[in-house]
């Protein structure tokens, strides 16, 4: 009879080295007489893998919270705000609060009507009337209606979109679906692409506007701080901004025009009178006066 070929394994309760047959299953400690699995045992002792965890911050208070990766929700550790984590798709109808962590889909045909929804990254494709934060990007695509309030970092409005909005504050607003916003407008950078359309005033003091070529926009009146016009504008009132660029494409038509600096390339038309221009108030703290001799 063939003699089975040995092996050395170590235990894994007391790293004693021992010889056992191949292929062997399990087997007692010759040492300390625990009983240990082979498969786990061979030549070394065995080990557990670390949990891969990752760092999430909470969305309402900000502080930094470790989670395992694969951990479906969470509860801030200082706040108690609950946060549920991994990406989310919106289906149907709901009307209850989302507070998602990564991205979050609002799929074609939903109608979410909660009081407020968070994520990383929203993608609005059905009817969504809410209060949307993200901490990256809300996108609002062919087919998608939006009402309520919009908040993150960029705000994309593409092309079949409807977007009417009490408030809507980002860095960065692109444009060329129809928005609407009753209320409050805050961005340091708004683009208007082909196919935009812009309802009410744009007050954006501290903001750059651009009108893309194709856009053909009207509004009531604008405040900026630098317009660059490569498309068609038309104004009911006034137009405001520290510098307005016209291209070779452009054209602005406007009644009253304040500004500090205007250029307009050949090729572009530029029609409204032009008045003084009065920048914007600064305040500034004034100094202090000295203090009076005494004699």
């Amino acid at each position: 009879m063939k003699k089975s070929n040995l092996i050395d394994v170590t235990c894994p309760h007391c790293d004693a080295t021992q010889s056992e047959p191949e292929g062997g299953i399990s087997t007692n400690c010759r040492a300390c007489g625990k009983y240990f699995k082979l498969g786990n045992a061979r030549g070394q002792k065995t080990t557990r893998a670390p949990k891969a965890n990752r760092e999430v911050f909470c969305i309402k208070c900000g502080a930094p919270n470790l989670v395992a990766s694969a951990a479906l929700s969470t509860q801030c550790i200082k706040c108690l705000h609950y946060l549920e984590l991994g990406d989310k798709v919106v289906r149907g109808v709901q009307t209850g609060k989302l507070y998602a962590y990564d991205d979050v889909l609002f799929a074609e045909g939903c109608f979410f009507k909660g009081m407020e929804a968070t994520g990383r990254r929203l993608e609005v494709r059905g009817k969504v009337f809410s209060k949307l934060r993200a901490t990256e990007e809300i996108v609002a695509v062919e087919g998608a209606q939006i009402s309520g309030e919009l908040h993150a970092l960029v705000v994309r409005i593409e092309r079949g979109a409807k977007v009417k909005v009490q408030t809507l504050e980002c860095a960065r607003l692109l444009v060329s679906g129809e928005i609407e916003i009753a209320g409050t407008l805050s961005a340091a950078e708004i683009v208007l692409s082909d196919g935009a359309t812009f309802v009410g005033k744009l007050h954006i003091p501290d903001a750059n506007l651009k009108i893309e070529t194709g856009v053909g926009a009207q509004f009531d009146s604008i405040t900026c701080n630098e317009l660059t016009v490569d498309g068609t504008i038309k104004l009911v009132n006034s137009l405001s901004a520290e510098k307005i660029f016209v291209s070779g494409t452009g054209n602005l038509a406007v009644p009253t025009i304040h500004a500090a600096h205007i250029e307009v390339k050949p090729g572009g038309s530029l029609q409204g009178r032009i008045v003084k221009y009065v920048p914007r108030e600064i305040s500034l703290v004034p100094p202090p006066q000295a203090e009076a001799e005494t004699t």
